[in-house]
């Protein structure tokens, strides 16, 4: 690999493979560039296989960029490094290890922050600002995981957090509790030390029902799975290097997650301390980089050559950052930073408004006289989505007064969220109840558009405390058998009965159902007493590699191969055994996942069964309010005779157990008032039902691309947006149908394809990837801003008040303004304008303190 154009810095950082790294990267100092060229020398000097390397990031759009970096200096062996955001790698955690180390289900769907307010608009009994409630739960599951509160109930677990929180760090409750304008409203901030606990527990018990984790869960429960010291040696094995980049970023809880598998692998830890603009958001980076260097004593490197400014802006802003900062920039960045671009460049433009609207003007008019084809090269940049709002406003104004052919393109990033919009959150809503059909939170969504004679007040009554005590989830209105039988455990009682019941479980050579492989089978056929009436255990030859996993199930390669049957012959005569028999197991969708995926390798038939049930499932159902549903604990809640192990038929001998204590006391017991209470309204839900089952046998022929278009036009969402003359609507969702196609790997089944497209759509924020599309100017925040460059920044809005706010004044949040601003004035590569209104909202502005911090050599007033 050539590192002939790296400097001297950058050199040091790809070849030093051998020490533990800080690196130190101001804005603009190629450190996408250095961390790329570090993972293909240790790739080139066959240090490392490629799955051995972990490059963790902290945004969809630097882990994008990273990855194709990577791909482009390594070819295909880049492309096989693990390359994820800190969520994403927290998904993969969670995906690999739910089955065997947790009581998550496996088919876990993630809840995006509109799913979230959803579920808490239905349990708040009066009105509250929903985002400041939903970042109020955020912090409290946060909390209670870092103080490590985990007893036997929810609620009692949340109220020692909050009492913990409100002695030692009221200030951040009070930060939280917020209206809708981010104004401080003492009546939440009030109200959140009353109701605030319950309405956490509540919520977790709600979306863990919906077999669903949000954002934090991602955190929290890998922070849980890795807290096991053996899982957590398991995946520190598996990582020789390990690179993290902005590390300011990280918060304490997320550092503590992660170092948990560092064990003896190469660490990288990359960051720019000035551009720390998360500590609302928990992230401390003094706290990481001291306990960083405390406990692996890493070697620092500085990058402090910038690429990406003109000579003007980069003196400005280091100018600025040693004015704001003087002590910790002569301590991080003692040789300054030096400009590569010999071009001098054009001086910050000032520009100080009578008014908000002159302001707008001014902007508008500067943009247009800029010599530029590309607008998505020109941004505009504020402190907050409000002031964006206002000035998006005057901006469509002052375009009607212009000749169509130059009005300006702009595009309002906070209203581009493209799977956060109504439209498309509907046609995913189906593809999500296509692949859980326990997801209750998406039949509501497409109930209350789609759904005729069944209004709110009728799902209210369908999901009240007489239903669900007797085990009735609002989608078994759509479940075939339910319809059926009257019942949704009709069929499963009479399979008991018929002794056409077989509980099964497998062992693998890793979790990734798509690809791992079978090594060990087990089923048992039960009788009508709940003793075992016939029993199937073998293992399997595999092709694969047992790897980590044979820590789990003791099965070596070597035992393996001398002990193991023909995969093909085995996987038949499993499929012979169990047959046309009602399917149990515990967090079974694994199960069934990877043993329909390895029959689809073998070319063998499908396995044929009418249905199964996940007793996971079921104890949620009749048991919410259990510490934890692994298992191992519910095995010692039934007082079962056969422990749990991770021997497959231990765990379904284990699993026949806990099915037959819930039978007696509760599915069995009810069955006359579900009848009762199901038969009421199953008329009503006819023609949606029929149309799921539909997309449902589709879904394992067609890819995703072609369900969408089915599903757009047969659920009649096409139609209805048409009918409302909402026909920009229509045109976002063939973008959906055109960002699906674009992403379907054909490698993997229509099934594993519709589940990965689901899991892009929630992990992605995609705020910029509209840019692709189209040519525009983005109007977006500093802190939405952060990793992306554009040729000319407009920063509007500095005057106080507004940067920094009065919020921040007044609590002493300062220095986070103030580092805030160092990232907004480093966005620029050719030229900076910067402007603020002297009259706003009826008062008199000053222009912002963070500007005299620029020396006035390198400014221009108009």
């Amino acid at each position: 690999m050539d590192i002939s154009d790296l400097n001297e810095a950058q050199r040091k950082a790809v070849e030093e493979l051998d020490k533990n790294i800080l690196l130190l990267a101001p804005a603009g100092t190629g450190k996408t560039n250095t961390l790329a060229c570090r993972i293909a020398g240790i790739l080139e000097n066959q240090r490392a296989l490629p799955e051995e390397i972990l490059c963790l990031t902290f945004t969809n759009k630097a882990c994008r960029e990273m990855r194709q970096r990577v791909e482009e200096k390594a070819g295909e062996a880049g492309s096989r490094v693990l390359v994820r955001t800190f969520h994403g790698f927290c998904y993969d955690v969670i995906k690999a290890e739910a089955k065997r180390h947790s009581d998550l289900f496996s088919d876990f769907i993630l809840f995006d922050e509109t799913d979230s307010k959803a579920i808490l608009k239905e349990i708040l009994e009066e009105v509250w600002p929903l985002r400041a409630v939903l970042n109020l739960v955020a912090q409290l599951k946060e909390k209670r995981a870092e103080y490590h509160f985990f007893g036997d109930s929810d609620k009692e677990d949340y109220q020692k957090t909050l009492a913990r929180l409100m002695e030692t760090a009221a200030a951040e409750v009070r930060s939280l509790a917020v209206d809708d304008t981010y104004r401080y409203y003492e009546q939440l901030y009030q109200g959140w030390q009353d109701w605030g606990p319950g309405v956490a527990a509540e919520y977790d018990q709600r979306i863990h029902e919906l077999h669903g984790l949000d954002f934090t869960d991602l955190i929290v429960r890998a922070g849980e799975l890795f807290s096991q010291p053996e899982l957590a040696l398991r995946w520190a094995r598996r990582f020789v290097y390990i690179n993290i980049d902005e590390v300011q970023d990280t918060s304490e809880l997320e550092y503590d997650i992660i170092s948990r598998i560092f064990g003896s692998s190469h660490l990288l830890l990359c960051g720019d301390y000035f551009q720390t603009i998360y500590e609302w958001r928990g992230s401390h980076p003094e706290l990481v980089l001291r306990k960083f260097q405390q406990d692996y004593h890493p070697c620092r490197i500085v990058l402090h050559e910038n690429y990406r400014s003109t000579q003007v802006l980069l003196r400005a802003s280091f100018a600025s950052l040693q004015e704001l900062f003087p002590e910790r920039v002569s301590a991080l960045y003692p040789e300054g930073i030096t400009a590569v671009r010999a071009e001098r460049g054009e001086p910050i433009v000032f520009k100080g408004a009578m008014d908000f609207p002159e302001e707008a003007q001014w902007i508008y008019y500067t943009i247009q006289q800029l010599p530029v084809r590309d607008y998505s090269r020109v941004c505009i940049l504020t402190r907050s989505n409000r002031y964006n709002k206002d000035l998006s406003a005057q901006f469509r104004s002052l375009g009607r007064l212009q000749p169509e052919g130059q009005r300006l393109p702009f595009m309002l990033i906070d209203e581009m969220k493209f799977f956060r919009r109504q439209e498309v959150k509907d046609v995913l809503a189906f593809l999500r109840l296509i692949v859980n059909k326990h997801d209750v939170a998406s039949f509501v969504r497409i109930l209350n558009r789609f759904g005729q004679g069944i209004g709110p007040a009728t799902i209210r009554k369908l999901s009240a405390e007489e239903y669900r005590r007797a085990g009735i989830r609002l989608t078994d209105f759509l479940d075939p058998f339910a319809r059926r039988d009257g019942d949704p455990f009709a069929l499963l009682m009479s399979a008991w009965e018929q002794e056409n019941l077989v509980a099964f479980d497998v062992e693998a050579t890793g979790v990734d159902t798509t690809r791992d492989e079978i090594i060990q089978i087990a089923g048992i056929r039960l009788a009508k007493d709940g003793t075992i009436k016939e029993e199937f255990q073998r293992v399997l030859r595999p092709t694969r590699r047992v790897g980590d996993s044979v820590r789990v199930h003791k099965m070596t390669d070597e035992w393996l191969q001398a002990n193991g049957d023909d995969p093909a012959e085995v996987l038949r005569d499993f499929c012979a055994f169990a047959e046309g028999a009602v399917i149990v197991g515990h967090n079974v969708t694994y199960d069934l996942s990877i043993l329909g995926s390895h029959l689809s390798r073998l070319n063998l038939p499908a396995f044929s069964y009418p249905a199964y049930y996940d007793t996971l499932d079921i104890f949620r159902r009749f048991y919410p309010n259990l510490p934890s549903y692994k298992l191992e604990y519910l095995g010692e809640y039934c007082h079962v005779s056969h422990k749990s192990s991770h021997d497959a038929l231990d765990d379904i001998k284990a699993t026949a157990e806990i099915l037959q204590y819930v039978m007696e006391r509760e599915i069995r017991s009810r069955q006359e008032e579900r009848r009762q209470l199901l038969a009421a309204w199953m008329d009503k839900f006819a023609d949606l039902a029929a149309l799921l089952d539909a997309f449902r046998e589709r879904a394992l022929v067609l890819r995703p691309w072609q369900l969408l278009g089915e599903i757009v036009v047969e659920a009649g969402i096409s139609d209805y947006y048409q009918q409302h003359k909402e026909l920009q609507r229509v045109e976002n969702l063939r973008d959906l149908f055109r960002q699906a196609r674009d992403l379907d790997d054909k490698a993997i089944s229509p099934l594993d394809a519709v589940t990965r497209f689901l899991r892009f759509t929630t992990l992605s924020n995609t705020e910029l990837d509209a840019l692709t599309q189209k040519p525009q100017i983005p109007i977006i925040t500093v802190h939405q801003a952060k990793g992306s460059e554009f040729d000319y920044v407009f920063l509007a809005g500095m005057q106080e008040g507004t940067f920094p706010g009065f919020q921040a004044d007044k609590s002493g949040r300062l220095a986070e303004e103030a580092r805030l601003f160092y990232v907004a004035i480093t966005r620029a590569k050719r030229q900076l304008f910067v402007s603020w209104t002297q009259q706003q909202y009826g008062h008199y502005r000053h222009m912002s303190r963070f500007l005299a911090t620029i020396p006035r050599e390198y400014v221009r007033n108009e």
